[in-house]
């Protein structure tokens, strides 16, 4: 079939179909005004949800976050609220009887004070003993049991940049945190700490990494934040123990005076003039490396190895002198 013939058809084929729709009849409806209102309207806007928000990657910050709950979450319930009359602060229990470790300035005299737990158990305590030299006290309540004791770890191997977290628990129900680096140590053994502290904080514990105390905050900042003090782990423990013994807190006295020496130990800058030292022979210049078997790593050392002796106690002093020799000399220790 030819491209006319085709043509010829289609015209055909589309008049026969209009006459056929010529021959029918329809029914009209013109629209309503609300009709064509509806039409003339712009479109409705469309609300698309957001994406949902993705999950928080794991490590860096998140896994720190979780770290640091953890780690309060581990220490938190063996640090009390202590109530002194009209001072408050906190304290470490040594025991599940409920026997406390504190300040000796946050109790300052009273015999009677009140000891509250992390959750919310309250017990009546007696002051058993208390040092003002090192700021350190021990309390005894009654009726407690179950009480979760805290985790002292060694003082003596803290360095500064070590990351540290002070937990107290004199701010009711949830507690207080702050977390830092260990900044510096005296030269009487006390740990520096960049923490922040304030009014009230003393008797935190100064934890590290793994949970450890290594510290009982002290000193804290009157009134605002500021660079807190904690007593060396190994002094409070000996002191708290003397203390609960009956005994006097009297610290051992060596009497020199020392500086980080390099590569490590404690440089004798000079010798008390009738000091246990000065008898044993010691002389300026020597570098103390260990007493009585413990490694001095530097000045501050020596401070937290002679909190754990007694006055009269015999000691062996290992020192290298300039030439490079070492020797042990045995020193009586004395009271300060």
């Amino acid at each position: 079939m030819t491209f006319l013939a085709r043509w010829v058809g289609s015209a055909i084929a589309a008049g026969a179909a209009v006459a056929v729709l010529g021959a029918c009849t329809f029914p009209i409806r013109f629209a309503t005004p609300a009709e064509v209102a509806a039409a003339k309207a712009p479109p409705a806007p469309q609300i698309i949800a957001a994406p949902a928000a993705p999950p928080a990657p794991p490590g860096g910050l998140t896994q720190v976050q979780a770290e640091l709950h953890q780690l309060i979450a581990q220490v938190g319930p063996s640090v009390v609220r202590v109530d002194a009359g009209a001072a408050t602060g906190s304290g470490l229990l040594l025991d599940a009887q409920g026997t406390v470790v504190t300040p000796a300035s946050l109790v300052n005299g009273s015999q009677q004070v009140t000891i509250t737990t992390a959750s919310g158990q309250q017990y009546s305590g007696a002051v058993a003993g208390s040092d003002s030299n090192s700021d350190i006290a021990v309390i005894r309540v009654t009726g407690a049991s179950g009480l979760t004791a805290v985790t002292f770890g060694d003082s003596g191997g803290v360095q500064v940049g070590d990351v540290v977290v002070a937990i107290g628990n004199q701010v009711a129900p949830s507690g207080t945190a702050s977390q830092g680096i260990v900044s510096g140590i005296t030269s009487v053994g006390m740990i520096q700490t960049t923490a922040p502290m304030s009014s009230g904080t003393s008797g935190s514990a100064l934890v590290n990494i793994a949970g450890q105390v290594i510290g009982m905050t002290t000193l804290g900042a009157s009134g605002s934040a500021g660079y807190g003090v904690a007593i060396p782990s190994t002094q409070v423990t000996a002191v708290a123990q003397k203390l609960l013994a009956g005994g006097t807190a009297t610290q051992a006295y060596l009497g020199v005076a020392t500086s980080d020496a390099p590569g490590g130990g404690a440089l004798v800058q000079s010798v008390v003039a009738g000091s246990p030292a000065a008898g044993a022979g010691l002389q300026v210049g020597w570098v103390i490396v260990a007493i009585d078997g413990q490694n001095v790593a530097q000045a501050a050392s020596i401070a937290q190895i002679l909190a754990a002796h007694k006055p009269g106690q015999r000691v062996a002093v290992t020192v290298h002198l300039p030439n490079g020799a070492a020797r042990s000399i045995p020193v009586v220790l004395g009271t300060k």
